[in-house]
């Protein structure tokens, strides 16, 4: 004679009670998902030029701000330093950046994009760009520009949080 058992336990043991789905309201969380939902959809562009996510990140905020150090790529990317050393040394062989001594101070060494970096920018950007507005169909300019400004304002309130 057979004993029927249910999906997923074991002979005399009770099944394991159901979830309680508390991810679903758990923000970060959310947040993650999202974030590597539209990295996966770029990555196919990101693969096709040979650039991975850390360099394109890299690139994006040497676009934004212009001729930055190291510790500025560090803050903007949130990339460990180490890894941001390296990515640097990578872009700078592809010949996407150059490295030169700061004006201000001889010691500090900027990091810019050169011609052929600020290409692959552009070649990238609009693959971004539709990615995020096929994320944000449905959601009015005013949501989005709403979003933006609580996802500063979280970002401010963890900054000030660890002071």
């Amino acid at each position: 004679m057979r004993v029927a058992v249910e999906k997923g336990s074991k002979a005399g043991r009770k099944p394991a009670p159901a979830g309680d789905q508390w991810l679903d309201e758990f923000i970060p969380y959310q947040l993650y998902r999202v974030t590597n939902k539209l990295n996966a959809r770029l990555l196919t562009r990101l693969r096709s030029m040979r650039i991975n996510p850390s360099q394109w990140r890299v690139l994006s905020v040497l676009k934004a701000n212009g001729a930055m150090s190291i510790n500025d790529i560090v803050a903007a990317t949130i990339i460990a330093q180490p890894t941001v050393s390296r990515v640097v040394a990578r872009l700078e062989r592809a010949g996407k950046i150059t490295r030169r001594a700061a004006a201000h101070d001889s010691r500090v060494v900027e990091i810019s994009l050169t011609p052929e970096g600020v290409a692959a920018f552009k070649q990238i950007v609009p693959a971004a760009l539709r990615h995020q507005d096929l994320a944000f169909r449905g959601i009015s300019r005013k949501d989005v520009t709403q979003l933006v400004r609580t996802l500063m304002r979280i970002e401010r309130n963890i900054e000030s949080a660890g002071e």
